[in-house]
């Protein structure tokens, strides 16, 4: 996990503390994806921040963004993820999105569609020493990606379809429980002011837990080499080339 000094290492240039949640439904348990489905027709949006915007009557919130990662260099073609998506400055190397965006205010639009934050994934650690993982919790998220969005065969993708165990090949979408919370990251105090974790550490989508992501992956494991060997890498025959445009899109996960 990130120590203290990693989370203050880029802290944002203004306060943004999100307002407390609106009531939602029980969580429910998502159900698995597809690889592919075809975007619906646009709604309407109206951008609240920018590079934010919300359609409160069809739940949806997007935001815009790039493919950071090289996948197809024969040089280096795997590529390890940590991230699904982050902000500039932050972990573009091992994330599929980067983008201008402020977490906190990706937080403040998922609030206007009625999904309430929960808290990141961690760690606990007893008097015996003995580690024990905290899954996130929150409102389940459907994120789906965008490619080229202006394209008419432009498709909306699952984060999870695009990756792969590097040992098994099986998809991270497979997973039992696989998908995405409304973690909500965190309050940090620093030099006598609060500041939204989110926007410092730039952990927008985690994938990996850092304990400081705005949406957390349901899986808990740890970023660090060290404490779990990483096996989480992009498809290189499924991501696109680097600077490929993204539109994210966020929803609440309907209830069966």
């Amino acid at each position: 996990m990130l120590e203290k000094s990693d989370q203050i290492r880029r802290q944002p240039s203004e306060t943004t503390e999100p307002v407390p949640a609106p009531a939602t439904n029980p969580a429910a348990t998502p159900s698995e994806p597809s690889p592919t489905t075809t975007p619906a027709p646009s709604p309407t949006l109206r951008e609240v921040f920018p590079g934010v915007r919300v359609d409160i009557a069809s739940k949806l919130v997007e935001l815009d963004g790039m493919v950071p990662i090289d996948v197809h260099n024969p040089k280096s073609p795997r590529v390890y993820l940590e991230v699904i998506a982050c902000t500039y400055d932050s972990k573009e190397h091992e994330s599929l999105v980067v983008t201008r965006t402020k977490p906190s205010q990706v937080h403040a639009a998922m609030l206007m569609i009625g999904l309430e934050p929960g808290a990141p994934g961690s760690w606990q650690v007893d008097e015996q020493l003995r580690v024990t993982s905290v899954p996130p919790r929150g409102s389940p998220v459907r994120v789906t990606l965008v490619f080229n969005p202006a394209s008419p065969d432009a498709k909306e993708v699952d984060p999870a379809e695009l990756v792969i165990n590097a040992k098994t090949k099986a998809r991270a979408s497979s997973l039992e429980g696989a998908g995405f919370v409304f973690g909500g990251s965190r309050i940090v105090e620093w030099q006598g002011r609060s500041f939204y974790d989110a926007d410092g550490t730039g952990t927008l989508i985690g994938l990996a837990t850092f304990g400081s992501e705005t949406i957390a992956w349901r899986e808990v494991f740890s970023p660090e080499a060290a404490i779990a060997e990483p096996v989480w890498i992009a498809d290189n025959e499924r991501v696109p080339a680097a600077n490929t445009p993204v539109t994210v899109r966020l929803r609440p996960v309907l209830e069966k």
